[in-house]
């Protein structure tokens, strides 16, 4: 029987993005292990030769390690760092490479949802899902210039409600926070009409289940993280002399911004709040859904 380890550890976001890997490799090897730090993520895909292990034994740390250090796939295929030695290519695309499979355009699939979500959190009507909680430190992966009281009355006065998520969002009125395990958000954000969020794993959530969404980018070219040909919304980042300057450096703590550094606003990450309605307008123009 052939079997392979795959291996991505940590960063939810990441993780989600091995999906289209295990089902490459599902046909091509009769047992394929996963080793991750949030197998529930994988709760609603069906994998009929997978296993997802959250640790290994010491036999299987050591020879992966080996073969980490020696850059050879013959049993574990080592995911971690792939991107950042590939900080120019999609995140998916530096998986393939990695894995030496064919580089292809998909988004992750997910099945088997939760409908019963709604009725658990106490949710009904037309929502939008919101999602802007940075857990980096990094000022070019905030939004600035956008009071979200104001985008969210907007949002209501659409007749939509708006669902706060995240672990300690900022309390933003005229929104309902909730609180989620990984399987419960996936779930919530299938039964939502629009999405709008960060960079973030809940935002590749949304793109992944084709939920019209708006995503603020940064420094972070978007085009690296998200598929446009079958991208459903707008990947929004403002103009700057410098954009997509995170992909320069394969250290991500040593990249600042270029013009205001560590402290101040990146131009890239300012917008407005006329700027964040009219692409609100356009979304819902776009799905048809007023």
């Amino acid at each position: 029987m052939s079997t392979i380890y795959l291996i991505r550890k940590r960063q939810l976001g990441d993780i989600l993005w091995i999906d289209p890997i295990i089902r490459k490799l599902s046909s091509n090897y009769d047992k394929i292990i996963v080793h991750t730090k949030y197998n529930d993520l994988f709760l609603s895909m069906n994998y009929k030769n997978v296993i997802f292990k959250k640790n290994l034994n010491i036999f299987e740390r050591i020879f992966s390690n080996i073969e980490k250090l020696l850059n050879t796939r013959f049993k574990y295929i080592n995911l971690d760092d792939s991107y950042e030695h590939n900080p120019n290519i999609h995140l998916l695309h530096a998986y393939q490479k990695k894995a030496n499979l064919p580089l292809e355009i998909t988004y992750p699939i997910f099945n088997n949802f939760d409908n019963n979500i709604k009725t658990k959190l106490n949710i009904n009507g037309k929502f939008f899902i919101l999602h802007i909680e940075s857990f980096s430190d990094k000022n070019y992966r905030n939004v600035y210039g956008v009071d979200w009281d104001i985008i969210t009355k907007y949002i209501n006065d659409l007749g939509y409600k708006v669902i706060q998520v995240g672990v300690s969002p900022t309390e933003i009125n005229n929104t309902i926070k909730v609180s989620t395990t990984i399987y419960e958000l996936i779930s919530l954000i299938q039964e939502s009409s629009y999405f709008i969020g960060i960079d973030s794993f809940p935002s590749h959530v949304a793109a992944s289940i084709k939920i019209p969404s708006i995503i603020f980018f940064g420094a972070v070219n978007p085009e690296f993280r998200h598929f446009k040909s079958i991208f459903n919304g707008f990947l929004l980042s403002q103009q700057c002399e410098f954009a997509g300057c995170y992909h320069e450096s394969k250290s991500k703590k040593l990249v600042s911004c270029k013009i205001v550094g560590d402290s101040g606003i990146p131009k890239c990450s300012t917008h407005s709040n006329e700027f964040v309605k009219k692409y609100i307008d356009n979304l819902l123009l776009l799905n048809k859904k007023i």
